[in-house]
């Protein structure tokens, strides 16, 4: 569970705590978000909003199987073509050092 919590907008007694919706500026039980809270978490009486408790559940279930949903789809699309390598790979060309590809022969006579 996310630890920042929040407080109701223009709430007088901060001792319950709510989760805020990601991207808005309401919280999940549909009240308009205040200023954090959290710091209150270890105030005596202190409890979470069960509404918010239970629709931030229920948004984190939702957004976990989609996550599940992603990673279990095939990487590769139906019907992309596949090439087959080839039957022998292509011989390693040597570079000059003006970076204009030799003939591997040439190569060859300096190599000893």
């Amino acid at each position: 569970m996310p630890t920042e919590t929040y407080a109701v907008r223009g709430a007088a007694l901060k001792t319950t705590g709510h989760y805020g919706r990601p991207g808005t500026r309401e919280l999940f039980c549909g009240r308009p978000a205040g200023g954090r809270n959290g710091i209150f978490a270890a105030v005596r009486g202190w409890h979470l909003c069960k509404r918010c408790v239970r629709a931030e559940a229920r948004d984190r279930a939702e957004a976990e199987a989609v996550a599940a949903q992603w990673r279990t789809e095939a990487v590769e699309p139906a019907g992309m073509l596949v090439s087959a390598a080839p039957a022998h790979p292509r011989r390693p060309v040597q570079l000059a050092l003006d970076g204009m590809p030799h003939p591997p022969e040439q190569g060859e006579l300096f190599a000893a």
